[in-house]
């Protein structure tokens, strides 16, 4: 791989990095001195830190160099599925969940998915195996980002006799260190500073070097690339597909979840929240533009087949030493903080959903602790040894995504917004969920979590109003019981606002460059936070 070029500054910079990365979580995980700070971080996070960390956690480097490649053949055609996911973010604050399961948490102390099953129907089962299907969903992504940040290491170090392995026990170290010490605390600080190096590099320095010294200026590009292939959108009845899937798979998503409950009011969860989400939606713009301007300049010779890589081919042609290291702390940053959220997030789910419930009723916060530090190291182990030495374990893992999202995503939602719903019904829901997926991905149907979650939702409400209609029907939980709320009108108006807005100013960005779709992408934005700002200026919770 002779394409991505270093130097040896390049190598102090990425050594650099390491020992921030390290140094920042072990200082920070002095706060953690009970198992609530370990997992959840307090309840305690601000604007900024949720910014960050949901911005950081969704996106790892399989959004920068998957994406880029897929620009570089096929132009600004992937833009809109690069965004399902993203999008689908939004709807898990559009449809109220962020701002009712932050309320829900501080009145009834939720802490997990599982809490929500064992407070609404009194189902220890229903939390166990929402326990083990969150833990999986966490290490199917972070598996998946292991082998990345393996890959971009050994790329690194490979001229000094680094292995793929040794590159791979190397990263996950790093994260192992500072998890194991300081769990969700070091985790969100150490978002903060990765969103800190990666943001200003590849949202303002990386651009502007492409443009100054790689000519990529939107006439250089539009002259240089057929723009049939290249700036058609290509709109078709996929789009609609994709997008259902990100909505069904993002609105369960236990990372998403986590951090509406760790934020420190309802005003966070939302806004923080909708701040990270637009960071995700504006950066797809920016990497379809690295795609284009790598169309322009680097020749398919020289990435041959690993299409994956060109984007550190482009770098490396750009960017002087010094930044190139830069460039690749930024990508890896983008990966370790998805790696050491999921890590976090498995965990939650073991201890809050699985392991807690059977401990003594006498263990003390001490225990819980280290009882949390003990998984925490297990699992990462694990996921190493498996992701190492197990066949197709990253493609067993990788189903988790679709299984889990078809399982729970209607259970779930049952849970929360239907008063009929019944525990023999979300059971009967994620089992048929469950199945229906793992046959659609075996039958290489399209869009699995669609077919999954279509069976989970006639299970669930078949069970509920049919076969259990005499089960005592259960009161919603609070926060979620309310309707008709001023505040979550206004949360609709700018979730639609704020989704749109930065959806068009990406593409307006991808197209390279169309002013119209920026101007009004940024109109629609700042609406946005107008009504936001307003709505929750005017709103007074209730307990």
């Amino acid at each position: 791989m002779d394409y991505l070029v270093v130097k040896n500054l390049d190598i102090a910079v990425i050594v650099i990095y390491f020992m921030a990365v390290i140094g920042n979580g072990i200082y920070w995980s002095r706060k953690a001195k009970q198992s609530n700070d370990f997992l959840l971080g307090g309840k305690s996070f601000g604007i900024f830190s949720t910014l960050c960390t949901q911005g950081a956690t969704m996106k790892g480097s399989g959004a920068l160099m998957g994406y880029s490649a897929g620009a570089y053949v096929n132009g600004t055609g992937v833009l809109i599925s690069s965004q399902c996911y993203s999008l689908g973010a939004w709807g898990a604050i559009l449809s109220g969940i962020a701002r009712k399961l932050k309320k829900c948490s501080n009145i009834i102390d939720i802490r997990s998915s599982g809490d929500l099953f064992l407070r609404r129907f009194d189902s220890p089962l229903l939390k166990k195996l929402s326990g083990l299907g969150g833990a999986w969903l966490a290490l199917s992504i972070m598996s998946g980002n292991m082998a990345a940040v393996g890959l971009l290491i050994h790329l690194l170090f490979n001229k000094y006799g680094l292995t793929f392995e040794a590159s791979l026990i190397i990263g996950m170290t790093i994260t192992i260190i500072y998890t194991t010490l300081g769990g969700l605390v070091s985790v969100v600080h150490n978002d903060v500073l990765q969103w800190l190096i990666m943001t200003p590099l590849i949202f303002i320095v990386v651009p502007a070097m492409l443009i100054i010294y790689g000519g990529a200026t939107p006439t250089a590009i539009h002259n240089a690339l057929n723009a049939e292939q290249y700036f058609s959108l290509r709109p078709n009845i996929w789009w609609l597909g994709y997008l259902l899937s990100g909505v069904l798979a993002a609105c369960c998503d236990v990372n998403h979840l986590t951090r509406f409950i760790t934020a420190k009011d309802e005003k966070t969860a939302v806004k923080g929240s909708m701040l990270g989400f637009t960071f995700c939606t504006l950066l797809a713009g920016l990497v379809i533009f690295f795609g284009l301007t790598a169309a322009m300049l680097i020749e398919p010779s020289v990435v041959a087949s690993n299409k994956d890589g060109v984007i550190l081919a482009l770098v490396s042609r750009i960017l002087p030493a010094g930044l190139v290291g830069l460039f690749i702390a930024a990508t890896l940053a983008m990966t370790i903080s998805t790696i050491d959220s999921n890590l976090n997030t498995s965990v939650l789910c073991v201890m809050v959903d699985i392991v807690e419930p059977s401990l003594s009723q006498n263990t003390t916060e001490k225990q819980k602790l280290l009882y949390c530090r003990v998984i925490n190291f297990i699992i990462a182990a694990l996921s190493i040894f498996f992701v190492l030495k197990v066949k197709g374990i990253v493609a067993i893992m990788g189903m988790g995504f679709n299984v889990y999202s078809s399982a729970f995503f209607v259970p779930l939602m049952s849970c929360m917004f239907w008063k009929k719903a019944t525990k023999n019904g979300c059971l009967a829901g994620i089992i048929s969920g469950g199945i229906m997926a793992v046959a659609a991905i075996n039958m290489k149907l399209p869009l699995p979590v669609v077919w999954g979650v279509a069976v989970s939702l006639v299970l669930t409400v078949s069970v509920s109003l049919f076969i259990c209609r005499d089960s005592a029907e259960r009161d919603l939980l609070p926060g979620f019981s309310e309707s008709g709320q001023k505040i979550d009108r206004q949360v609709f108006t700018a979730c639609i606002l704020g989704a749109s807005g930065s959806l068009v100013f990406s593409i307006g960005v991808g197209m390279w460059i169309n002013w119209i779709c920026i101007i009004i992408g940024a109109a629609a934005m700042y609406s946005c936070i107008r009504i936001l700002n307003r709505a929750f200026s005017e709103y007074q919770p209730t307990a």
